[in-house]
This record gives structure tokens, C-alpha cells and sequence, in this order.
């Protein structure tokens, strides 16, 4: 994949809540790359983290109860 192309390089995303139960992870070592002119879809059970997934992208997280790292 050419570097050059790409749009978007996620590598090692964690999304963790921390709640009154302790901590949740959310989205847990997730690495995506997607080149300018493709298009992705984003597919997976309830509550496997998909919507967590895009706002972490979008940085729509609140920091806390979310955290971030990658």
C-alpha cells in the first residue's frame, strides 16, 4: 500500500470508559488503513464498537468517562 495514498492511518487504537464498575475497553489494538478514492464499510455485532470506533476518529469522545490511545 503506498503511504503517499493513504487518508487514514490508524495503528493500535484503544478506547477504553472508565465506570464505576471499572474499566471497559471499547475498541481494543485496532489498526485501519484506507487510500484516497476507497470507500470502507464498518460491520459487526451490537456493541462490538463500531460507533465508538468513528468518534474516536472524529475525536467526539469526552475525555472522561472515554479514553484514548494509539
Amino acid at each position: 500500500m503506498n503511504e503517499k495514498n493513504l487518508v487514514l492511518d490508524v495503528k493500535n487504537l484503544v478506547v477504553r470508559y472508565e465506570t464505576e464498575d471499572g474499566i471497559v475497553k471499547a475498541v481494543n489494538s485496532l489498526n485501519l488503513q484506507i487510500e484516497r478514492g476507497k470507500a470502507i464499510g464498518l460491520v459487526g455485532e451490537t456493541g462490538a464498537g463500531k460507533t465508538t470506533t468513528a468518534l474516536s476518529l472524529l475525536r467526539l469522545i469526552p475525555e472522561p468517562p472515554g479514553v484514548e490511545e494509539c
